[in-house]
């Protein structure tokens, strides 16, 4: 199938996605989750009532606002490493993450039209932490580590497999080569701070690295998990950006630990940051994925929507 047909976003249709949802559940909802850990809530019944409602919300506001959605995110962590500190055996964890997809199902099929494509995406955390530089897996490790979650994934029914938060580039390389490896259409995310990755990487080295190594393997690149003034200053002119296909921003400009020790919710202006994507939007003609992270919810899913759209919009009508 012609990618530019199955994935609608590559073919002008305005998308979105929610993540960071964990900030949500913590302050809001008053779970306590183990190492970051949201795809446990799908064992508790009070805890999916809380992620159903999290996620028809953000459906609803994009749908309102003529956008399809890619659904994604329960998966961050539901990889080996952190499956096994809460104490999943690896046929645990394959199993709950083939809830999480048939979970999202749900939402594509209620929520499908023509105008609003769903989209099922199997979101993939870093090994480590985001934001702590630690040590640094090779590509290889990477690609090992990595390769069980995304054929699990895959083989659950996920449309695509989406690495958010990465911080260096040889993991995002491993993650590429994985999903390429498993015929499986990938999207890299970074986490930029002051427009680099913890590595120090450039956003346009790392973009050119990761297409180097993987024969062009992403089906775009994004940025997610900093806010917009965090990461426009790696926006760099040139040909490179023509790779990058989506913007999913925290609310607010705090380190990801200082958003998950203040205590509350910090959501910041969602109508500010629909600005701030309009903006960018402006700039970026091409990119067609407008999202949210940390500190973000359906407000802020509504806001950046319509002042998306509406930025679109004016630009058809001229």
């Amino acid at each position: 199938m012609d990618q530019r047909t199955k994935f609608p976003q590559l073919n002008g249709q305005l998308m979105t996605c929610g993540g960071g949802f964990e900030t949500w559940l913590q302050y809001v909802d008053g779970f306590e989750l183990r190492h970051f850990c949201a795809f446990e809530l799908l064992n508790d019944r009070r805890g999916r009532d809380c992620l159903t409602d999290y996620h028809r919300k953000l459906v609803e506001a994009a749908v309102e606002n003529g956008f399809g959605v890619i659904n994604e995110g329960l998966h961050y962590r539901a990889s080996r490493d952190w499956g096994e500190l809460i104490g999943f055996s690896r046929e645990a964890l394959a199993e709950i993450n083939v809830r999480g997809i048939e979970f999202y199902k749900d939402f594509a099929r209620e929520y499908h039209s023509d105008a609003t494509p769903m989209l099922v995406g199997g979101c993939v955390g870093p090994r480590g932490d985001a934001y702590d530089t630690g040590r640094t897996e090779t590509a290889a490790e990477a690609e090992d580590y990595h390769s069980e979650q995304i054929i699990t994934l895959r083989d659950a029914g996920a449309d695509l497999v989406s690495a958010w938060t990465f911080s260096n580039v040889e993991e995002a390389i491993g993650f590429a080569r994985a999903a390429r490896d498993a015929d499986t259409p990938c999207v890299v995310s970074f986490m930029a701070k002051g427009g680099s990755l913890n590595d120090g990487t450039t956003l346009e080295d790392a973009v050119n690295r990761v297409d180097a190594a993987t024969d062009k393997a992403p089906l775009y690149y994004a940025v997610n998990c900093s806010h917009p003034t965090e990461f426009e200053p790696g926006l760099t002119n040139g040909d490179w950006t023509k790779r990058l296909g989506g913007f999913m921003p925290n609310a607010v400009a705090l380190e990801l630990l200082t958003l998950c020790s203040l205590g509350h919710l910090e959501d910041g202006d969602p109508d500010e940051l629909g600005e701030d994507l309009a903006a960018l939007a402006r700039r970026y003609p091409h990119i067609n994925v407008w999202g949210g992270c940390c500190g973000t919810d359906a407000r802020h899913i509504g806001q950046v929507t319509r002042k998306v759209r509406q930025v679109r919009q004016a630009v058809t009508a001229v």
